[in-house]
């Protein structure tokens, strides 16, 4: 049976909620409402021990094999942690005690191999356990434990042209965001676990021409489609067995369960009197920064571009947003979660696990400088086995 791939939203039932000093917001049932306008002047510090219990430092093992670039992201799967470095487009693999277990893939223009990776080119399989490497733009390559390889592309639709913003397996099929070039007009494809389309183009991509999708904005509410179809989709994140994907406007969190090519709202961000601001270049004033979204049991990691509205006190370009999932209470942060579990680094994640590990990156510099302000016995005690030239410390919290 063929299926539309427009998203289609569940919307068979709304509940309708309000922010304080908003207006009412259409809410599909299940769907949580983060509020913006009262975080903007409202940061503050919030202790880490609010989300955690724990915290672990471990330093990678450097050596001429292991030696990483100034590396910005990190994920952790099965207990094996993977640094994408783009520079050189090499993905490392270390233990959970440091050791350097080698490489995924290898750079090269062969079957099985990639050219460009970036800080979201990872993903794990874990029904199988497989390695999955994104291409940049070009291909999903698929490692699995016994040595095979294989290669999802979507290269050709009618001969039209576009972009391949990322490509997702998700149980037996594939979630490909495409976005046609000199356009803002971006969707979602499938693909079978063959990686043959499923279905037909979504409605009015086949068109030569567009036109501006009329999006209403979260001060009047959600409807259907329209909201999916404006600007490119940013890198999704997963929480348990399930792909959240933020629309390119911004303002919903979309999950989808395994094998299933419709989107559940989980999450709607309501930006109430700001969502129509705009600066002098046109774009959005106050934005969600969906790309560095990250998800626990309890709670919703949010980052976000406060504009000229952040406060002065926060010397980071964006501000944190922490969410908790049992109360329905979003909190603005001043930086990141204060460290109050063992006086280290503040902390907020690059990525968590499925088992809730939540990990970040200290470069060796800057440990080294962190643990002499710091009263950690452990920070010192990894700190001295450090010199400027070693590969980062990884900051392991686990809830």
């Amino acid at each position: 049976m063929k299926k539309m791939f427009l998203l289609a939203v569940c919307v068979t039932a709304f509940l309708v909620a309000s922010c304080e000093g908003g207006e009412a917001v259409d809410v599909a049932e299940g769907a949580s409402i983060v509020c913006v306008e009262p975080l903007i002047g409202s940061e503050q510090v919030v202790g880490l021990s609010e989300v955690a219990s724990k915290v672990e430092y471990i330093p990678l093992e450097t050596s001429q094999e292991s030696i990483v670039g100034n590396v910005m992201h990190a994920r952790i799967e099965n207990n094996v942690i993977y640094l994408p470095d783009h520079r050189v487009n090499k993905l490392s693999r270390f233990s959970l005690d440091g050791k350097y277990l080698g490489d995924v893939g290898r750079y090269g223009r062969a079957y099985g191999e990639f050219v460009s990776i970036a800080g979201f080119s990872f993903d794990f399989d874990y029904d199988t356990g497989a390695e999955l490497v994104f291409d940049m733009g070009k291909k999903l390559i698929e490692y699995h434990k016994d040595g095979s390889v294989k290669e999802i592309r979507l290269e050709s639709m009618d001969g039209k042209v576009f972009s391949v913003d990322f490509i997702k397996k998700h149980g037996n099929i594939y979630v490909c965001a495409i976005s046609r070039f000199a356009t803002r007009i971006g969707n979602l494809v499938f693909l079978d676990s063959t990686g043959k389309l499923m279905g037909r183009f979504p409605a009015g991509y086949e068109s030569s021409e567009y036109k501006e999708p009329n999006v209403r904005s979260a001060e009047h509410g959600l409807t259907g489609f329209s909201v999916m179809l404006a600007g490119s989709f940013r890198p999704p994140y997963r929480s348990g067995n399930q792909l959240m994907i933020t629309n390119p406007t911004n303002d919903t969190i979309f999950a989808f369960l395994p094998d299933d090519t419709i989107a559940h709202s989980r999450y709607i961000i309501d930006y109430g009197k700001y969502s129509d601001m705009t600066d002098e270049y046109g774009e959005d004033f106050i934005k969600f920064v969906s790309t560095f979204t990250q998800e626990t049991s309890n709670h919703l990691f949010l980052s976000f571009n406060f504009g000229k509205e952040r406060s002065p006190e926060n010397k980071e370009a964006l501000t944190r947003v922490l969410f908790d999932k049992s109360t329905g209470e979003a909190r603005s942060l001043l930086g990141r979660l204060e460290n109050d579990i063992d006086g280290g680094p503040s902390f907020w994640p690059l990525h968590v696990s499925r088992e809730g590990q939540m990990i970040a990156i200290i470069q060796a510099i800057d440990f080294i400088d962190a643990a002499k302000e710091s009263n950690s016995s452990k920070m010192k005690e990894v700190a001295a086995g450090l010199t400027d030239e070693s590969n980062p410390v990884i900051m392991l919290v686990t809830e």
